[in-house]
């Protein structure tokens, strides 16, 4: 059975390591998130869950640390003034599937085998995003280089019995 220990375990050892490794960045978990995430500005990546057990990972952050993250990933130096192009749309969704794919791995002694799917990656102004009710999560908060970041992973087990409402659990977005 999936607890939120367990959940909170796995995602900040998949996050820190995540940012250690591949961006050379320490991060420092602050605690759990709220529910609702309302954003003026911001990105989020998706990455769904498959298997006996489904659900998705999400990686929320600002345009500021997408930046930051892309540069690192890439070795460049940081832009003076940054934009959202199709680089740091690519290196964000990759960044995203390594974490969510170390959380599936550090998750799979409890759910037997998963899959997760290719990155899917929305970037814009006044969005909210929440989960589907019914599932089991973990929605993380960390900072790093003074900017804060969510990490987010939501499941439920698959079973013949369940509702073709919770067979495919994966994000909500809704525009304010």
């Amino acid at each position: 059975m999936i607890d939120q220990d367990l959940l909170v375990r796995c995602v900040t050892e998949a996050t820190a390591e995540v940012f250690q490794t591949m961006l050379d960045m320490e991060v420092k978990f602050t605690g759990l998130a709220a529910e609702a995430h309302p954003s003026n500005t911001g990105l989020i990546s998706l990455v769904g869950i498959t298997g006996e057990w489904g659900g998705s990972g999400v990686f929320c952050c600002s345009p500021t640390l997408a930046s930051v993250i892309c540069c690192r990933m890439l070795g460049s130096p940081p832009a003076e003034n940054p934009t959202i192009d199709e680089e740091v749309l690519d290196v964000v969704a990759e960044v995203t599937n390594m974490m969510i794919g170390n959380v599936k791995n550090g998750l799979e002694e409890v759910t037997g085998p998963l899959a997760i799917s290719v990155p899917t990656v929305i970037h814009g102004k006044n969005f909210q995003f929440r989960n589907t009710t019914g599932l089991r999560g973990a929605a993380l908060t960390f900072v790093t280089e003074g900017e804060q970041f969510e990490v987010r992973v939501s499941l439920a087990p698959m079973g013949e019995g369940t509702s073709s409402h919770h067979r495919a659990p994966i994000l909500d977005l809704a525009h304010m």
